[in-house]
């Protein structure tokens, strides 16, 4: 067993193969976990689904990591397949279905304004509210690119992104990015960690900025979203 800290808390892992540890180094911590994860082999055979291009280490690691998001909701704190990069201390994230492009989107921003960019989280960050405000935190799990860092920043915007021939960008209304944002988000099974997190959700959708970019695959896309989404205007 070894423990780590992410979004701020400490979290227990008992693990059956090395992968997941060195997956999460840089992460691990001396403090006393809030809670421990573990996962049975019937649970990782299943993840693996037979497939042998994927190690029981690899799927141990998706399957602890699925269990711990489960857990966080009792502690402010959920999972968005997103993005997030954070700039001149706040964050920017960015969601879309699988291979719309968001870490191309996100390559267009370290382009355009260099070392003042740095990526939190470029697949699977953890979001967590802490004093009223909202936080997107750095986890292990960080995409096949492995994009990301140990850092927590407070929430600026949230951007759906699509592609198109042409750069637009426009504010969506609380109906808007409810029809966007479930499938985004990592759902608990569990009804006592639901009704938790239900609550986050619905918070999170009323209490901040969601814009839609279209946008295609030139630097003027990662102005037009800076300039947008930075904005103290409300939506």
């Amino acid at each position: 067993m070894f423990c780590i800290k992410i979004a701020d808390i400490p979290i227990g892992i008992e693990n059956r193969y090395p992968y997941i540890r060195r997956l999460c180094e840089g992460y691990e911590t001396e403090e006393k976990p809030a809670f421990t994860v573990a996962v049975t082999e019937e649970e990782i055979l299943k993840e693996q689904n037979g497939d042998n291009r994927f190690s029981k280490g690899y799927c141990e690691s998706l399957c602890i990591y699925r269990n711990i998001c489960f857990a966080l909701a009792k502690y402010d704190a959920f999972l968005m397949h997103s993005a997030a990069i954070s700039m001149d201390g706040e964050a920017y994230v960015f969601a879309a279905p699988s291979g719309v492009g968001k870490t191309t989107h996100i390559r267009l921003w370290e382009e355009e304004f260099g070392n003042r960019i740095q990526v939190i989280n470029g697949d699977k960050p953890i979001f967590r509210f802490i004093d009223g405000r909202l936080y997107v935190c750095g986890t292990p799990w960080r995409g096949k690119e492995g994009l990301g860092c140990r850092r927590m920043c407070p929430v600026r915007a949230i951007c759906f992104l699509k592609q198109g021939p042409e750069n637009r960008i426009r504010p969506l209304n609380t109906g808007e990015v409810s029809g966007r944002i479930f499938s985004q988000i990592l759902i608990p099974k569990n009804q006592k960690d639901f009704e938790h997190f239900w609550p986050l959700l619905e918070r999170m959708v009323t209490s901040q900025k969601f814009y839609e970019l279209e946008c295609n695959r030139q630097p003027e896309a990662a102005q037009l979203a800076y300039q947008t989404m930075r904005s103290r205007e409300t939506c």
